[in-house]
C-alpha cells in the first residue's frame, strides 16, 4: 500500500531544502543541476578506482526486480524512466508475491531470481540470515565497502539506523527504507466532522464517548454501518480502539519485558466491548470480509461516518463525498483513551525501519556492481531530491534554493492529488532510502492536520525494535506462530460475531500456552536483549 504524506496546508509554500540534512552529508554524490555528473566516492573494481567512477554508469544495463507490494507487472513511469537516466541502468519490473504467498516458494525454488527483491526480509522463514545461509540473497558488508558510498556514509553518521539494519551477528542483508520522525505515523481513526457538528456532538476522546458517537450516527444518520474497517485494523496493525484498554496485538515491549498483546486480560475486555458493539449494529456486520474498496464506498455514501485508515484516505473520501455533499468533511479523530484527558497507551507507530520494502541482492545476480550502484544512488543527495521531489522542471523548480511545487502537482490539470502525480515522478515512500518530508501540498487542511492528532499516544515507550532472532530460532518461532496465528484470527472473530462468548476467551489464552507462545516469548525476549547491546 502506498502512503503519501501532506504536511502543507498552503499550496504555494516553498519547503524547506534537504540539501543540508546530515542524513546525506557531504561526501555522497551530488550535483548542481539535477544532471547526470554527480560523483560518488568509495572503491570499485579493478577497472575503476573511487575517483574515476560517476553516474551513469557505463554499458546500459539492465537488472530484474521483484516487489512484494506489486502485482503483475507494473508500467513504466517516468520516476523509472528517470532513474535510469541518472544511474546508467535500467529496471525491468516482474511485480511480486509477499514471502507468505506460495509462489514465493516456488519462486525461490525455480533458482529463476531476479536481481532486486523489495520485501519484508525480517519476515522470512529462519530470518534474513537464513536467506544468506540458504543462499538465495547475498551478504552485502564487502559490497557495501566496495560500490555504495551513499549508504556507508549514512550508517557511519547515524548509529541508531545502523544498529537497526543488521543482525545480531552484524551481517548487512538489505537496503533499508528508514521512515522519517513524521512519516513514522501515518494512520488511524478517521470520522464526519460535519455529523459531529451537526448532531451537536464533541470529537470522541474516550471509548464511551465513541460508543455514544456511533450510536447517533446510527439512530440519527440512519448510518447502516456506523464505523467499517477491515479485519487488519482490528488490533494487530494498530492500536485501533484496542489501546484504549491498554494492550494491542501482537509483540510490544512493557518495562523491558516484551509481551504478546492477545495474553493480556485487558484484550479481553476489548473483544468484549467490540462484540457489544457488534450487536447493536454499531461495526459494520460485513467488517470481517471486505475489502478497501468496499470501505471507501460505505465512507464516500454516507452509510458509514468513521472507519481506521490512512493518511491520505482523508483527502479520497472528501473529494469523493463532496461531489454529492458538498458540507461532508472527514478529519483524523485521535485514538481514543480509557479515560478523559489522559494518552491511549497505542496507536499506529512504525520503527523508523521497520523491514518493509527493503531491497536484498539474489546470490545469482550476474551484475551484483550494478545492483549496489543502483540501489545506493537512492541514499545520495541527488537521489534524494529525486525520491522527494521528483524531477526539477517538472514537479519543482529551485526559488531561492528551495524546491517549490509547479502546477502539475498543486493545480493537476486533470485533477489528479498532489500524491497521485508524485507517485508517478518520486519515491515518497516503500522505496530503499532515507525518507524525508515532502510537504506535499493539499487543498484538504483536514489532510494536513491528521499526523499531528494521530501521534498523540503513549505508543513509543512500547515500540519492540526491528530484532533478529537467530536462523534456529526464527524457525521455531515460525512453526509454532503459524498455529498461534490462526487461533488468534479465529477467536477474534467468534468472539465479536457473537458466535463465542468473550467469557471463553481464557480457554483461548490457554490454547496458546499449549502451542508454545511462552517459548516464543522467550525467544523474543532473548532478541531483544541482544538487540539492546548491539
Amino acid at each position: 500500500m502506498v502512503r503519501r504524506g501532506f504536511m502543507s496546508k498552503k499550496l504555494h509554500k516553498p519547503v524547506m531544502f534537504l540539501l543540508g540534512l546530515s542524513l546525506l552529508a557531504a561526501g555522497c554524490s551530488n550535483s548542481s543541476n539535477g544532471n547526470n555528473e554527480s560523483a560518488s566516492s568509495g572503491t570499485s573494481r579493478d577497472t575503476q578506482t573511487a575517483a574515476e567512477f560517476s553516474y551513469p554508469m557505463p554499458g546500459s544495463m539492465e537488472l530484474t526486480l521483484m516487489n512484494e507490494q506489486l502485482g503483475g507487472t507494473p508500467e513504466t513511469l517516468p520516476i523509472d524512466e528517470e532513474y535510469a537516466k541518472r544511474t546508467g541502468i535500467s529496471i525491468k519490473h516482474l511485480g511480486g508475491t509477499p514471502m507468505t504467498d506460495q509462489k514465493f516458494s516456488l519462486l525461490l525454488a525455480s533458482g529463476e531470481l531476479p536481481d532486486i527483491f523489495l520485501n519484508t526480509w525480517l519476515q522470512y522463514p529462519g530470518g534474513p540470515d537464513r536467506a544468506v545461509e540458504q543462499g538465495y540473497i547475498l551478504k552485502l558488508n564487502d559490497l557495501i565497502d566496495q560500490y555504495a558510498p551513499n549508504l556507508k556514509k549514512t550508517l557511519a553518521d547515524h548509529p541508531e539506523i545502523d544498529k537497526m539494519i543488521k543482525t545480531d551477528d552484524g551481517t548487512y542483508y538489505a537496503f533499508p527504507f528508514i521512515r522519517s520522525e513524521t512519516g513514522r505515523v501515518y494512520g488511524g481513526p478517521i470520522i464526519r466532522q460535519d455529523w459531529l457538528d451537526e448532531l451537536n456532538l464533541e470529537m470522541p476522546e474516550t471509548i464511551d464517548e465513541w460508543h455514544t458517537v456511533l450510536t447517533a450516527f446510527k439512530e440519527k444518520k440512519k448510518a447502516s454501518a456506523p464505523v467499517t474497517f477491515r479485519t487488519m485494523f482490528l488490533g494487530e496493525r494498530t492500536g485501533g480502539f484496542a489501546g484504549a484498554f491498554g494492550v494491542m496485538g501482537n509483540f510490544y515491549v512493557n518495562d523491558g519485558k516484551v509481551v504478546y498483546g492477545y495474553l493480556e486480560p485487558e484484550y479481553k475486555n476489548y473483544l468484549k466491548t467490540m462484540s457489544q458493539w457488534y450487536k447493536e449494529g454499531l461495526i459494520d456486520k460485513d467488517f470481517a470480509s471486505i475489502d478497501a474498496a468496499t470501505v471507501d464506498k460505505k465512507m464516500s455514501s454516507g452509510d458509514s461516518g468513521a472507519t481506521l485508515g490512512w493518511q491520505f484516505y482523508i483527502e479520497k473520501y472528501n473529494a469523493a463525498a463532496q461531489e454529492s455533499d458538498p458540507e461532508a468533511s472527514f478529519v483524523a479523530a485521535p485514538y481514543p483513551s480509557a479515560a478523559k484527558g489522559t494518552l491511549p497507551e497505542f496507536g499506529q507507530l512504525d520503527n523508523a525501519y521497520a523491514g518493509t520494502s527493503s531491497a536484498a541482492i539474489s546470490a545469482t545476480t550476474q551484475n551484483p556492481e550494478a545492483a549496489m550502484r543502483w540501489l545506493d544512488y537512492g541514499y545520495s543527495e541527488e537521489g534524494s531530491m529525486l525520491n522527494t521531489f521528483g524531477v526539477e522542471g517538472i514537479t519543482y523548480k529551485l526559488e531561492n534554493g528551495k524546491p517549490v511545487y509547479t502546477d502539475l502537482v498543486v493545480n493537476n490539470p486533470e485533477k489528479l492529488g498532489s500524491d497521485q502525480v508524485m507517485m508517478k515522478y518520486s519515491h515518497g515512500t516503500n522505496f530503499p532510502m532515507i525518507q524525508q518530508d515532502n510537504h506535499l501540498p493539499s487543498k484538504y487542511p483536514q489532510t494536513a492536520e491528521a499526523l499531528g492528532v494521530w501521534k498523540k499516544t503513549n505508543h513509543e515507550a512500547h515500540l519492540l525494535p526491528p530484532i533478529t532472532p537467530t536462523a534456529e530460532e526464527a524457525d521455531e518461532m515460525s512453526s509454532i506462530m503459524n498455529d498461534i496465528n490462526a487461533l488468534v484470527k479465529e477467536a477474534e472473530l467468534k468472539i465479536i460475531l457473537g458466535t463465542e462468548s468473550a467469557d471463553n476467551y481464557d480457554t483461548f489464552i490457554q490454547q496458546m500456552k499449549d502451542l508454545g507462545i511462552e517459548r516464543v516469548l522467550e525467544i523474543q525476549q532473548a532478541a531483544y536483549e541482544r538487540y539492546l547491546k548491539r
